[in-house]
């Protein structure tokens, strides 16, 4: 017999980094949206910004809760778990995310259900078997979504309150979206395979550009695209553009440094992209090697001397403590930043998220300890703090610490900002 089925979908707060209220939780919103679009009764309740304390006094009542769960929050994933099943014991809760896609096995020993991969039609078809008065799946493997253009665009102004949210382009506020989903690269140190995301797919120009002027309608003039490569297929990529500038907004995007030509970054810019963030990593040919980066010192320089000639503001993310680095490999990423055209950067130390080849063969890398305690897995917070999760053959986390100080001043040293310092992109 059906019945009514109740859902929120729980994003957490991350309790240390300076500011978690940067933009909504576009994948809960985008599985929310579909849901609804079915006629379900579903809720985001978004938690960024709340005091790990009280969470459970924002939540209402419902028959299915979903939780996104990240390694470095999963702890506060499970005291939430906890209230929830004092104050509603009937109800189901679900782990989704990052976490819960890389480890369903250990995940699902504190959840009734735990989705791998992408939510939207698995998440629907688990109401549907609630409804029905099933008790779903333990484990729920989502196959990848083929054709992006058939999900609706995700529904922020009923789910969100967007005035809460500080990402700026020139203090502009923006809204953020997902041209395309997946990356075919297979950089060793990357979780964006956790989700199970599986090859790029991507939106046709035309899908993109109805839900930016969708966006632009409702007075937005500043954008963020999430995807991890938005320069995957070039030729879409300015097909986008040509669609866009008329517009006449302002917009970033993220992309390997290798496919800035100079062509596409003046053609970026003359269509509103101001800034590009890459995955630099390290300028030691040894580490790239080892990373799996799929590139060389001399792409990446072209590319963001590219980018520099046309005028858009680059930000670079390092790694430091990959299996492999020492002093040397320290050394020769320092003596390549002299004359970088880089804006601006950040320094990660290498961290082992489940889901990755590191975690998954320790060995071969010759990791001799792993941090199980996923809450030290912060790549940036408060003050610029952040963990240190490994120790192998040849160094330690005192190793990594030094090296990461090391290159931070060499950073400073050589008139590269530390990102978001500027605050004309945050």
């Amino acid at each position: 017999m059906n019945k009514e089925v109740r859902t929120v979908l729980i994003n957490l707060p991350i309790p240390f980094v300076d500011d978690d209220e940067r933009q909504p939780p576009g994948g809960l919103v985008s599985i929310a949206t579909y849901v609804k679009s079915k006629g379900f009764d579903i809720k985001v309740c978004d938690l960024s910004g709340v005091l790990e304390d009280n969470l459970i006094d924002y939540i209402e009542e419902a028959e299915i809760y979903g939780i996104g769960t990240y390694s470095a929050t999963y702890d506060i994933a499970q005291k939430l778990l906890v209230e929830l099943r004092k104050k509603y014991p009937k109800s189901i809760v679900v782990a989704g995310g990052p976490h819960a896609s890389a480890l369903p096995e250990q995940v699902a020993k504190d959840f009734d259900v735990v989705i791998c991969g992408e939510g939207e039609y698995v998440f629907y078809d688990l109401i549907k078997k609630v409804q029905e008065g099933k008790m779903p799946d333990r484990i729920i493997e989502a196959e990848v979504i083929k054709n992006l253009d058939d999900l609706p665009f995700p529904d922020y102004d009923y789910f969100c309150n967007m005035s809460k949210y500080t990402r700026r382009i020139d203090n502009l506020p923006v809204i953020c979206l997902d041209s395309s989903r997946g990356c075919n690269f297979t950089c060793r140190f990357c979780n964006s395979n956790v989700s199970k995301r599986g090859y790029w797919r991507a939106r046709s120009p035309e899908n993109v550009i109805e839900e930016v002027r969708m966006h632009y309608d409702k007075g937005w003039r500043a954008f963020r695209f999430n995807d991890d490569n938005f320069l995957a297929d070039p030729k879409r990529a300015m097909k986008i553009c040509q669609l866009i500038k008329p517009l006449n907004i302002k917009w970033r995007i993220f992309a390997r440094a290798e496919s800035l030509s100079l062509d596409i970054c003046r053609t970026l810019l003359d269509s509103g992209c101001t800034h590009i963030s890459v995955g630099i990593e390290s300028l030691s040919t040894s580490m790239l090697s080892k990373m799996g980066k799929a590139t060389s010192i001399e792409r990446i320089k072209w590319g963001l001397n590219n980018a520099f000639e046309a005028g858009i503001r680059t930000r670079g993310f390092f790694i430091v403590g990959f299996p492999g680095e020492c002093d040397e490999t320290i050394s020769e990423t320092i003596k390549s930043l002299e004359g970088l055209k880089l804006g601006e950067a950040t320094v990660y130390p290498c961290l082992p998220y489940p889901g990755t080849d590191l975690y998954s063969r320790p060995d071969y890398y010759g990791i001799t300890w792993i941090d199980k305690d996923f809450s030290n897995y912060i790549q940036v917070g408060k003050e610029k703090l952040t963990g240190y999760a490994i120790r192998t053959n040849t160094f330690g986390p005192e190793d990594m610490r030094r090296w990461r100080d090391i290159l931070m001043d060499a950073l400073k040293q050589n008139n590269i900002n530390w990102c978001d310092e500027t605050k004309e992109v945050v």
